[in-house]
């Protein structure tokens, strides 16, 4: 038997050790055999791989290794083999070190139906499978399992399952199903809930809804119960494809014919439903909850947390937290900082600091994620004393500040124009080794840009450079935009054509940036010119570039071109917008083409989108001027009728029309209207200019935020 297998020496404490290790196997002592044989492998200069198979040649050779008479005259089956390779298999695995094992392995089944030595047991075999496994060796654990198969083994359900595992884990799905399906049949043991399950996971992580769905109805129809592991699969699979009530027909069958529903079915669905926004209804399932006597956990309150984040719900996070208290909930770091992220989008930014300020009390360690989060929140509602306070609270728990800390701050100090003191802290950055990342520069340049220092902006794109950091799309654009604002429009084409030369592909955003200062300083053609460049170079234009020439051609009173142009975005795409109709319905009214204004308003409503003030400022302005007072008092109501609340130049178009026709008992009952709703007479004439000036820009007008 030994010479079925190469030799090597051992040394002579190996030969000591490898004498103990035959005692024990042949005392049938098997677990202080696998301990034995771990050490003996661990100690061995050779690498592991060529270990194993010399130290089972070793024991081959060892007189407990030899046929020895029985009491009825045959002869002792190879029980010791069989133990000794299972013992240095299961050393193996236990050690994370399978290539000796897989060795041995295949030397053992290929040594020939004649002479063939014992294969390791099941359970060694099925131990080694699980350790391939969980060292995302997939394609070994499929080879072991098919050697084992072709060596006449019969593996049993566990060893199915471990290979069906490794054909899901590699992406084998068909191979998978497979095997699923040849299960119980010729010779092979019979799936059981596992080996559903698995598959099932695979189907639904691989987006194949329909097919987890079939070989989730053939358990039924091959005896098989699904468990809950099974249901919750399922129903998590169906809630991440967007079919919730799928979910929750999968829930009803639970209550009705078990398994019951337990905390992760809850949790899945709760998910389901914050992401689906359908908030209003998971105090429903809590309630459920509650009278299955199910406590949430931490994760359930996470998952609340975050829906109602999204949705504003800053109140009732702060009564689910209260609860959360009430119940003894331990509310982790990573549930606090979603909690914390919510208060701070809704501007709660100190309630916020009082929530973890209670949680500390109570034992939670505050988190480097948290402070970054309370430093955001406070730059976002321009609270920088409130966010050097936090930063400090940080560096007294000896939590070092990182790029993502630094990047709120600066980015709060150039919001408020204190951009000296931004670069201070990108000086202290490097101090503390912190390395400024492309989002650091980015702000800075921005901030630089708005203000009109374009040299600066300038510096810092070099600076990027310089460190290593390649600028964006991103820097790029803020450079181009600064000078485009400062009227230096031939710089800003430099700027362009020196992002194509380093590979920096420029946006929509970019060129739009260029089109609309071409636009503002009269030269449409170049702009036309440009927009051509944009499409040939690969870059689609956008809405917004089509608004910007629509705009261009209105302020050349080429209303006829202009008209050309929507029609064809109408036709080819993209789809006019409302700031595209503003455009062309306010170019209307100042040509005195009211009719035609109002035809494009009506078309507005048949394509579904709605007006805005500046739509129904141009007309009823167009309206009163032209002394159509009937027609611009049914506008009005239009306007009041879609929940468009008017401001004070609106009453002020009203005011004028009236007054020019003699309408005094119509003044009086609309200057009355005005006051009750508190607004100035004398603001109505505060603000006509800057309206006019913007109808036509692609952006809202500040006079309607």
């Amino acid at each position: 038997m030994s010479r079925l297998l190469p030799r090597r020496r051992l040394s002579s404490s190996a030969a000591a050790s490898l004498r103990d290790l035959a005692s024990l196997l042949s005392a049938g002592r098997f677990h202080r055999a696998v301990d034995l044989a771990k050490s003996l492998l661990l100690s061995s200069p050779n690498s592991p791989g060529a270990t194993v198979p010399d130290l089972y040649n070793a024991l081959a050779a060892t007189p407990d290794a030899a046929d020895e008479p029985t009491e009825q005259g045959g002869r002792r089956p190879h029980s010791f083999l069989c133990d000794a390779a299972s013992a240095l298999v299961v050393a193996s695995a236990r050690l994370c070190l399978p290539d000796g094992a897989l060795r041995l392995l295949t030397l053992l089944a290929d040594s020939g139906a004649g002479a063939r030595a014992p294969l390791p047991s099941l359970s060694s075999c099925n131990l080694l499978l699980e350790s391939l496994l969980s060292l995302g060796r997939h394609a070994d654990a499929r080879a072991a399992f098919d050697r084992l198969v072709a060596a006449g083994a019969r593996p049993d359900t566990f060893a199915w399952n471990k290979a069906v595992q490794a054909c899901v884990a590699a992406g084998d799905l068909e191979e998978a199903v497979g095997m699923l399906r040849r299960m119980g049949r010729d010779g092979a043991p019979a799936p059981d809930a596992f080996s559903f399950n698995v598959v099932i996971a695979g189907l639904w992580r691989a987006a194949r809804g329909g097919d987890a769905v079939k070989v989730f109805d053939e358990m039924a129809e091959r005896g098989v119960a699904p468990n809950r592991i099974t249901f919750n699969t399922m129903i998590d699979g169906h809630v991440k494809a967007g079919d919730l009530e799928a979910g929750f027909r999968l829930r009803d069958r639970m209550l009705r014919d078990g398994p019951k529903p337990n905390l992760i079915t809850y949790n899945v669905l709760l998910s389901g439903l914050c992401r689906a926004g359908r908030m209003d209804e998971t105090r429903a399932l809590l309630n459920e909850m509650a009278s299955h006597r199910m406590v949430p956990d931490g994760f359930t309150y996470s998952i609340l947390f975050d829906g109602l984040s999204r949705t504003g719900g800053s109140k009732t996070m702060l009564s689910l937290f209260g609860e959360s208290l009430k119940k003894g909930v331990m509310i982790e770091a990573y549930t606090c900082s979603i909690l914390l992220n919510g208060l701070c989008k809704d501007g709660m930014v100190a309630k916020a600091e009082q929530v973890l300020q209670m949680l500390v009390h109570i034992g939670l360690v505050p988190t480097r994620v948290i402070y970054n989060t309370l430093i955001n929140g406070y730059c976002q509602i321009q609270d920088l004393q409130g966010a050097f306070s936090i930063l400090q609270q940080m560096k007294s728990r000896h939590i070092r500040p990182d790029h993502i800390t630094y990047n709120a701050l600066i980015n709060g100090l150039c919001k408020m124009e204190m951009i000296t003191e931004a670069e201070g802290l990108v000086t202290e950055m490097g101090q503390n080794g912190v390395n400024p990342s492309v989002e650091t520069f980015n702000t800075l340049i921005d901030a630089y840009g708005r203000v009109g220092q374009l040299e600066k902006c300038l510096i810092f794109l070099s600076d990027m450079e310089e460190k290593g950091i390649k600028p964006t799309v991103v820097s790029y654009g803020s450079v181009v935009n600064a000078f485009c604002k400062n009227g230096k429009i031939p710089e800003a084409i430099a700027i362009l054509d020196d992002m194509l030369r380093k590979h920096v592909l420029p946006n929509a955003q970019v060129y739009n940036s260029i089109i609309d200062a071409y636009i503002e300083s009269g030269a449409t053609e170049q702009a036309f010119v440009l927009a051509e460049k944009m499409k040939s170079s690969g870059v689609s234009a956008s809405i917004v570039t089509y608004n910007l020439l629509l705009k261009g051609l209105c302020k050349n009173s080429q209303i006829a071109e202009a008209e050309e142009l929507f029609y064809n975005l109408r036709n080819k795409g993209p789809v006019p917008d409302v700031v595209s109709y503003n455009t062309l319905i306010s170019a209307c009214c100042n040509m005195g083409n009211i009719g035609r204004a109002l035809e494009l308003n009506q078309e507005m409503f048949s394509y579904g989108i709605k007006p805005t003030l500046k739509t129904y400022y141009a007309l009823l302005n167009a309206l009163g001027g032209a002394g159509r007072v009937h027609e611009m008092e049914n506008l009005y109501q239009q306007m009041l009728h879609k929940n468009i609340v008017p401001c004070s130049t609106i009453y002020g178009i009203m005011v004028d029309a009236y007054a020019r026709c003699g309408n005094e008992a119509k003044l009086e009952a609309l200057k009355e209207e005005m006051t009750e709703k508190g607004i100035a007479i004398n603001d109505t004439e505060r603000t006509n200019f800057d309206l006019d000036r913007s109808i036509a820009s692609p952006g809202d007008c500040t006079v309607f935020k």
